[in-house]
C-alpha cells in the first residue's frame, strides 16, 4: 500500500487560523534568533563595516554570514573574539547536571594557534 505524501500547505490547512498564526510567529522568532552574528554585532554596537575591519574581511562577507541560517562554531568564536567578547557554553541533558564551559574562545584559539 502506497502512502500519499502531503505538502506543508495541505497539512497547515488542517490547523485553526489561530494555530497557523502561532506557528508562523514561532518560525519567524526562530529565524531571527538564528541570525546569531547579526544579533551579537548589533549588541556590540558595531556596523557590518566595523566588524569587517576587525575580522579583516570585506563587508559583503559579513552580510553573507549574517544571512545564513546556520554558522560554524569556528565562525562564531572568531567573530566574538574579534569583537573582544567571550563565550560561555552550557550543555544541558535531561535529568543530569549541566556541563559548563567558560571562555571557550580562549581554549579554541590557543589550540588553533598550536596547529
Amino acid at each position: 500500500m502506497t502512502r500519499q505524501h502531503r505538502t506543508y500547505k495541505q497539512i497547515k490547512q488542517e490547523f485553526s487560523p489561530e494555530m497557523q498564526a502561532e506557528i508562523s510567529a514561532g518560525a519567524d522568532r526562530i529565524r531571527t534568533e538564528l541570525k546569531i552574528i547579526s544579533t551579537v554585532r548589533q549588541a556590540a554596537g558595531l556596523t557590518q563595516e566595523e566588524l569587517a575591519d576587525l575580522l579583516e574581511v570585506r563587508q559583503s562577507y559579513i552580510s553573507q554570514v549574517e544571512a545564513r541560517e546556520n554558522i560554524t562554531l569556528t565562525t562564531l568564536i572568531n567573530t566574538i573574539a574579534a569583537m573582544g567578547g567571550s563565550i560561555d557554553l552550557t550543555v544541558n541533558f535531561p535529568e543530569k547536571p549541566p556541563v559548563q564551559f567558560s571562555q571557550i574562545e580562549t581554549s579554541f584559539l590557543f589550540n588553533k594557534q598550536e596547529s
